[in-house]
């Protein structure tokens, strides 16, 4: 229904071009998602409804799901009343809520912790193991591993390829993820190992540093002397990738770097990018994780097209409807 939806919607010619900003211009990307978005907003106002209100756009987020599509069959088919009730839910809008409060001009450390406290603020109390607002050096874990086992089926020769030579680095210069006991399954096209994050001198050092490149960065954006070189969209996907390799708390690390690159696009008046945990970003290369990340864009910017065309046609799907 959504594919016919959408060659209805483009043949009738059912929204109008708005353009983009000048600093997105060198940007065809950018100014391309700036512009559908803009349009899809101007057009959904038009019913009363904000984009930004609609199922398909908040739920999926808050439940940590790859795109909108996939929480079709969780959430997005089910009242309201079941949402105060999920605990991912009242901490994502909690998360947003200070995201907005956050500067305009330039990221602290301290809104990083900040962030990771507010956005699971309602751990229990009485659970020791709770880490919120703590980086992981700070709560007794230098060293995390992950297990790649075999009845997994993960770690196929391309991904051993990326990660036995991996291109992010800690400032000593060493990779930030790092393989050990590689053993070769029955399934000949799987490996075994242990895959290790960065063990160095400093987390906040390595934290920082990559907080320091994005306020660089953005600032750089929004007064119009970036490169050219490197869309924002692709930027926001190789700091999201580096953020993951460097893994900054013992849990909860997609969560917090979405939000922040959320904060980022909104500061740019980007659309804010999908969530891509289906394909773990720190396996891919530079070039296959802009890849994945341009592609879920654009799905979900035509998703929203089908939910304008739905509710022109009144014939509204659950996940096209806004919460009110």
């Amino acid at each position: 229904m959504r594919i016919l939806s959408l060659a209805l919607f483009i043949l009738l010619g059912c929204f109008q071009a708005f353009g983009c900003s000048d600093i997105m211009k060198p940007y065809e990307l950018e100014c391309k998602a700036q512009d559908r978005f803009q349009s899809l907003s101007t057009e959904f106002k038009t019913f009363s409804i904000t984009i930004t209100d609609l199922k398909g756009f908040k739920i999926p987020k808050a439940l940590g799901k790859i795109s909108y599509f996939s929480a079709k069959n969780d959430l997005l088919n089910h009242s309201e009343i079941t949402l105060s009730k999920n605990k991912e839910w009242p901490n994502w809008n909690n998360g947003q809520k200070f995201v907005k409060k956050l500067s305009p001009i330039y990221l602290e450390f301290n809104d990083i912790m900040k962030l990771h406290k507010i956005l699971f603020g309602s751990i229990n109390l009485l659970d020791q193991s709770s880490d919120t607002g703590k980086i992981r050096t700070n709560n007794g874990e230098t060293n995390p591993k992950l297990k790649m086992s075999c009845s997994e089926k993960v770690l196929n020769d391309k991904i051993l390829k990326t990660l036995s030579d991996y291109d992010l680095t800690s400032i000593e210069g060493y990779p930030l993820l790092s393989l050990k006991n590689i053993n070769v399954c029955k399934d000949s096209k799987y490996n075994s190992a242990d895959l290790y994050f960065y063990k160095g001198a400093s987390m906040r050092i390595e934290l920082s540093r990559w907080m320091i490149d994005l306020n660089d960065m953005i600032a750089r954006y929004e007064n119009g002397n970036a490169p050219t070189n490197i869309s924002p969209y692709h930027y926001f996907s190789d700091m999201r990738r580096w953020f993951l390799a460097i893994r900054p708390f013992n849990s909860s690390n997609e969560q917090v770097v979405d939000a922040l690159i959320d904060y980022s696009a909104k500061r740019l008046q980007l659309p804010s990018l999908p969530l891509i945990d289906s394909v773990n970003s720190i396996f891919l290369t530079v070039a296959e994780n802009r890849d994945h990340t341009v592609k879920q864009l654009q799905e979900n910017l035509t998703f929203f097209e089908g939910c304008l065309f739905e509710t022109k046609m009144k014939l509204i799907s659950s996940e096209c409807q806004a919460l009110k």
